[in-house]
């Protein structure tokens, strides 16, 4: 069968975090809410808020897509914070930056990406998060990946989170494949693989430390340089979605 894509998730199979992001991201906020907003802001607010407002935002099933200027601007209505738009979208920009500070590209990725384009593979990123396509770029491109990538997917623009299809044929449709002739590769059975064979991709279950098994639907790697052992054998020991 031919592949002609190969999509990613981001968060566990591209990239890692190298710090807890939480706590520096809410302290960005809340010190831009107590310089522009004349309120009496602490992190810890903040830290409340969202869970007193993500449960209402996020549907059971894991399928739901928040989003982080949606998030924010519950929240400072949560806390009786006076802000308007412009403040919130301020906000959620600090809030990014502050959060994606430790993001780290695993060592083996940017290899694999290259040897993708190199042989004439499409490739791009479906991810669950709460932060949009536009906010991701700009980092991706500082990171070396965006000549990669065409295209970047955030459940946050679509409004649905995998397991849900929806994110991955949005990626599919920039890219003019059908989902027949891609893969996705992702690091969670729940969300990706379950994802990937909603929407009619096979599925490879990115496993760094060796604890899962394969299974009917989804094969599994240790590492991602294996792909080319894997996309070199035509994917004959993949079973089908």
């Amino acid at each position: 069968m031919t592949v002609r894509a190969v999509l990613f998730d981001w968060e566990g199979t591209l990239a890692r975090q190298g710090v807890e992001p939480g706590p520096a991201a809410c302290a960005a906020v809340a010190d831009y809410a107590a310089r522009n907003l004349g309120v009496d802001a602490r992190p810890a607010d903040l830290e409340r808020a969202f869970t007193a407002v993500l449960p209402h935002r996020s549907p059971s099933g894991g399928e739901g897509a928040p989003e982080i200027r949606g998030v924010l601007g519950q929240a400072f209505t949560w806390l009786g914070w006076p802000a308007s738009a412009g403040d919130v979208e301020a906000a959620a920009r600090l809030f990014f930056e502050a959060a994606s500070r430790g993001l780290q590209v695993f060592d083996d990725a940017r290899a694999v990406l290259a040897s993708l384009k190199y042989r004439g593979y499409r490739a791009g990123v479906v991810t669950n998060s709460i932060f949009p396509a536009d906010y991701w770029r700009p980092l991706v491109n500082s990171l070396g990946l965006a000549g990669y990538l065409e295209t970047f997917v955030s459940s946050a623009d679509v409004g649905l989170a995998k397991p849900n299809p929806a994110p991955l044929r949005r990626a599919l449709a920039d890219l003019g494949v059908p989902p027949h002739e891609a893969i996705f590769v992702g690091d969670t059975l729940a969300t990706d693989i379950a994802g990937a064979r909603a929407a009619g991709l096979r599925a490879i279950l990115l496993d760094r430390h060796g604890r899962r098994r394969e299974a009917a639907g989804y094969l599994v790697i240790q590492r991602l340089s294996a792909l080319a052992d894997v996309l070199g054998e035509g994917l004959s020991p993949l079973a089908g979605p």
